[in-house]
Parts: structure tokens; C-alpha cells; sequence
């Protein structure tokens, strides 16, 4: 690869570092998938022990973390027995993907937390009436965030839909890469 190949991308590298550390992202994961997007050949994960400058260890369990979420798979190298990656390249996809997963997963917890408190506050035993009456400001507090629950839990059902995709007219965005890419070549 030139230098001026890994120079540009150490550019967006040392950005996407950034990006994640102001968002409290994994930035391993992302520049991994950020090396495997840019280059037009599988990865081994030596070459990316190499490229990026960390722990073999710490490649392993990262790129099996976005195999796990879809970003890069697997792929056979013709002669050669170590694992091959390349990156998914519907870099929206890819994202919008995460951002279900992980709003599904906060919304989850949410909504276990709100179980849990109904269940202790309705199992509870008010004895006098100044206990009772806390017990039923604590109870309407919950309700007020049952109802913000419900409505990302709404929120994130319209993610699901082909509503938000029509929106953001993804398969246009993918029509446009590849006239790009065929202009380009």
C-alpha cells in the first residue's frame, strides 16, 4: 500500500478516534471496521495487529464483536489458513443496525427497571397515610416515565420500519455509490 494510502487513512483513523471518544464508543471496533472498509482486500488479523498498532488480543475480540453485529464476516483467502475479514461497505446499514440494537437494549432495561419499581412500591406496606400518599406521588412519578418508556419504545418500532429508510432514501444513497463507483472506474 503507498504511503500516502495510509496517510490519508490515519487521517480519518485519528478522526473516527475522536468521533468515538466524544460519543464513548469502543474506538478499537470502529477503527477496525473503519481499516477493513478502506482497503479493497481482506484483512488477516495480523495485518491488522499491524496496521493498527494494538494487541492481537484486543483485534480477536473486537472483529468478532462486529461479526457478531454484522459490520465485517468472514471470508476465505485462496492458500492461506488464517481468518479473513472485510467490512460490510452499507456503512448505513451498518450504523443503523447498532443504533436499533443498542436503543432496543437501553429500552429493555428501562422497562425492566419500571417493572421492578411498580412491583416494589405495590408490594410495599403503607401503614398510615402520609406512607400512602408518598407511595402514590412515587407510583404517578412512575407513570410519567412508563409513558416516556412507551413512547421510545414507539421510537424506536418507527427505526424498524421502512418509514425511517423511505426517509432517508437509502436505497437512492446506494444507487448513488455505485454510479460513483462506475464513474470512477
Amino acid at each position: 500500500m503507498s504511503e500516502k494510502i495510509i496517510e490519508a487513512q490515519d487521517i480519518i483513523l485519528g478522526r473516527v478516534n475522536q468521533i468515538c471518544r466524544k460519543l464513548g464508543l469502543n474506538n478499537v471496533m470502529a477503527q477496525l471496521y473503519t481499516i477493513n472498509y478502506l482497503n479493497d482486500k481482506p484483512m488477516s488479523l495480523d495485518s491488522m495487529v499491524e496496521r493498527l498498532k494494538i494487541s492481537k488480543g484486543s483485534v480477536s475480540v473486537n472483529i468478532r464483536a462486529l461479526e457478531r453485529y454484522g459490520a465485517v464476516r468472514k471470508v476465505w483467502v485462496k492458500g492461506s489458513r488464517k481468518d479473513y475479514y472485510e467490512a460490510e461497505t452499507d456503512i448505513i446499514r451498518v450504523i443503523m443496525d447498532r443504533v436499533k440494537s443498542l436503543a432496543r437494549d437501553r429500552i429493555s432495561e428501562a422497562g425492566s427497571m419500571l417493572t421492578v419499581s411498580y412491583d416494589t412500591i405495590n408490594n410495599g406496606n403503607q401503614s398510615d397515610k402520609e406512607e400512602q400518599e408518598e407511595a402514590d406521588k412515587f407510583r404517578n412519578k412512575l407513570d410519567m416515565l412508563k409513558k416516556l418508556h412507551q413512547k421510545a419504545q414507539y421510537m424506536l418500532d418507527l427505526l424498524n420500519s421502512d418509514i425511517l429508510n423511505n426517509m432517508l432514501n437509502i436505497k437512492n444513497i446506494k444507487g448513488d455509490e455505485k454510479e460513483s463507483s462506475a464513474a470512477n472506474a
